[in-house]
């Protein structure tokens, strides 16, 4: 039977989305091959899938458990669950109307059970599926659901990766063109370093003090004006400095430097020496490239569903805090935050319920604390926090300020609001040589202890007595 279809505008538009992301031309990924080893051995499955559909076919971004490298659309099962944002189950094809006679069923790979989850882009694009398929029917439980859901946004996550690298090399690209067509700020100096002329967007650039920029101004001139008027964030503070650095460069020039102005644009600087003693310049406007060095970064180092910091690049800075509170001789405080219940608000409400009260406990948690705290989503619903600078009737008194916060906290689910608690283990620097590991640990051990005393409170690892040296088994 034919898979359903959207309307031919609609996937006209989803297809030429999909060109723009280019993945359609990108090699293999270990990234992909990794998740669906990954979906294939968690799930159990023999044969696990990293699919991209077309107008016409279903081919393989990865692999395990199949040796065909695409299959027409109109066969696949993909085709049915790119319509949806919810992941498709089969649990037995042949007793499946739309998928009884399919030949993929009655012949190789005799699929039997199907499971799809959409790869669905933040921007709402479908672009194809993670699949785990078997030959014999099979049941599939919420949280195999839940799994194959965490390890698609995997997926999405590595695809808006190579979207973002490939829209900067194309940027770069379009760049270098630019220079050649002479689009960009030019201009010249004497050997007196008077200028000689420049075009009108080198004017642009430097409006504000545009008014200087005429045939035989001194650039050292013109620069201590722009500093004068503000031009240059980066100069507010340190001027003398920032002048003596930038006609440094100007008067010796090797490398392209780079260089902010105040109304947040970003500049690359190319000066070269002319044969003559003078000089000759180009002011390349980067701020495209820099906004998205700045995404990838922020991709790179957040949990894509709170925002908060991913667990990675916690334990990187907060390895530095520790070591640096140790040199210094400062105290330093390591939380570990903990949803109660939260099964229970999954199984109730469901997943998507789950991740708002995930969202807004992280929102609530950034109004409650210091600019230099740090919180990342360590795992699942449990959350760490770093607390610079704090000793330990400090860090009680922040984290009890939080889980009231925390517990006061309703959270719109569309049909009613919802509450929740947390518990937190609280664990302070010890000693000139404690490492963050160990620390963690005895929070961890903190974290316990309020859990099973109750739940809703907080517990500082220097007060866990015996029955909080077990094993985690409280949610």
């Amino acid at each position: 039977m034919a898979p359903a279809a959207p309307t031919p505008e609609n996937e006209a538009r989803r297809l030429e989305r999909l060109r723009g992301y280019r993945i359609l031309d990108t090699p293999p990924s270990e990234a992909f091959d990794r998740v669906a080893r990954l979906a294939s051995r968690i799930l159990r499955m023999p044969i696990a899938l990293v699919s991209l559909l077309d107008a016409e076919r279903q081919w393989f971004k990865a692999k395990v458990g199949l040796d065909a490298n695409e299959t027409p659309r109109d066969v696949a099962f993909c085709a049915h669950t790119i319509c949806d944002t919810q992941v498709m189950i089969v649990p037995d094809a042949m007793a499946d109307g739309r998928f009884a006679d399919n030949p993929l069923v009655t012949g190789d790979p005799s699929i039997r059970f199907y499971a799809g989850a959409p790869l669905r882009t933040t921007d709402g694009l479908n672009m194809g599926t993670l699949c785990v398929i078997d030959r014999a029917p099979r049941e599939f439980s919420d949280e195999d659901k839940a799994l194959l859901e965490d390890l698609a946004r995997i997926v999405i996550d590595e695809m808006e990766l190579l979207r973002l690298a490939e829209a900067e090399r194309l940027a770069q690209t379009r760049l270098v063109d630019a220079v050649d067509a002479l689009p960009d700020g030019f201009v010249l100096y004497d050997r007196d370093d008077r200028l000689v002329l420049c075009n009108e967007r080198y004017r642009e650039i430097y409006a504000d003090s545009a008014d200087l920029l005429v045939a035989g101004a001194a650039f050292e001139d013109v620069i201590r004006v722009g500093v004068a008027r503000g031009q240059y964030p980066d100069a507010i503070g340190r001027e003398a400095d920032w002048i003596r650095e930038r006609l440094d460069h100007h008067r010796n020039p090797s490398d392209p430097i780079e260089q902010r102005l105040l109304n947040g644009r970003w500049l690359r600087i190319e000066e070269r020496k002319t044969r003559d003693g003078g000089l000759v310049g180009f002011r390349i406007d980067i701020t495209e490239l820099k906004r998205r060095a700045f995404e990838l970064e922020r991709l790179a180092s957040t949990d894509h569903l709170t925002g908060a910091l991913n667990r990675r690049r916690f334990l990187e800075l907060a390895e530095a805090e520790v070591r640096r509170a140790q040199r210094y001789q400062r105290s330093v405080a390591v939380c570990l935050l903990d949803v109660d219940q939260f099964k229970s608000v999954n199984d109730t409400h469901g997943h998507a319920v789950g991740d708002l009260v995930l969202q807004a406990l992280i929102e609530r948690s950034h109004e409650m604390m210091r600019e230099q705290d740090m919180i990342c989503r360590y795992g699942g619903e449990e959350f760490a926090i770093l607390l610079p600078e704090t000793g330990l009737a400090g860090a009680r008194q922040a984290m009890e300020r939080l889980r009231q916060a925390l517990a006061d906290l309703k959270i719109p689910t569309g049909k009613a609001e919802i509450g929740t608690t947390v518990s937190v283990g609280v664990a302070i620097s010890q000693s000139a040589d404690e490492s963050l590991d160990t620390m963690l640990a005895r929070a961890d051990k903190a974290l316990y202890q309020a859990k099973i005393t109750g739940r809703n409170r907080v517990v500082v690892a220097s007060e866990v007595s015996e029955l909080g040296t077990g094993p985690q088994a409280v949610a």
